[in-house]
């Protein structure tokens, strides 16, 4: 029998992505999630990398959600997401790569906005059932860590948001080009998979991870700044896809 488990962080767009093409493909899998920090000691063992997503699958293991996306397609080819078409194929892996760099800015954008409010560190620290001294020993590192690891600084930030904004005109006019519901293909494929799962967390779809502020406890300008992506042409299609593919 197959053991496979997909090494995580359950607050991240990027394990997301993975968890959505295994879902899509019915594969049976396990999560294991690994705290921050710490994940390193086992990310390095594991595929020598210090980052997650990382899958173990029976005796191979793959790490980075666009290893492990092209990994599945190739040894798990049911219920494809790569497109036959040899034009199509090419636009999907450019949309791809495109939204893969985008979901940098996105996390750096967000966490710039909310990284101090205690619904994040809940987020990040709750899954594993830590006693509670060891939580509050744990957030103010965790916070710093996150801070220095994403580049979370004031001039960073703000050119993250121009890269978010590129990520949903990016959307909008992949959509106007193909007049469909889907970025290249008439259905569902690797880059609609990773551009919904890395601009979720701007726009929070019902029951995702990222589903954790009473928004109206927000300044008003980020109120409003959420509320925008939502409501726009991109936004909307995140969540379509999240009701209609997830």
């Amino acid at each position: 029998m197959t053991v496979r488990i997909l090494y995580q962080f359950p607050i991240s767009h990027y394990c997301e992505k993975s968890r959505w093409q295994l879902d899509h493909k019915g594969l049976d899998y396990r999560v294991r999630n690994l705290l921050p920090g710490p994940h390193r000691l086992r990310s390095h063992w594991l595929a020598r990398i210090s980052t997650l997503p990382i899958l173990r699958d029976d005796k191979r293991t793959v790490g980075d959600s666009t290893k492990i996306a092209y990994y599945l397609e190739k040894y798990y080819p049911e219920r494809p997401l790569v497109p036959e078409d040899a034009d199509q194929r090419a636009r999907m892996i450019e949309l791809e790569q495109q939204f893969d760099r985008i979901g940098v800015h996105v996390r750096r954008w967000l966490y710039g906005q909310v990284l101090n409010r205690p619904e994040i560190m809940d987020a990040m620290l709750d899954p594993y059932h830590l006693p509670g001294p060891v939580k509050r020993a744990l957030v103010p590192l965790t916070r710093e860590g996150v801070r220095r690891l994403y580049a979370i600084k004031p001039k960073a930030v703000v050119y993250s948001e121009q890269r978010v904004e590129e990520g949903l005109a990016l959307v909008e006019e992949a959509l106007a080009q193909g007049g469909g519901d889907y970025l290249v293909a008439d259905r569902l494929t690797l880059a609609d998979i990773t551009a919904a799962s890395l601009l979720a967390p701007l726009v929070t779809p019902p029951g995702t991870p990222w589903d954790v502020f009473d928004e109206s406890t927000l300044s008003p300008a980020l109120q409003k700044k959420l509320n925008d992506m939502r409501e726009r042409p991109a936004g909307q299609w995140v969540l379509a896809r999240y009701r209609s593919d997830r």
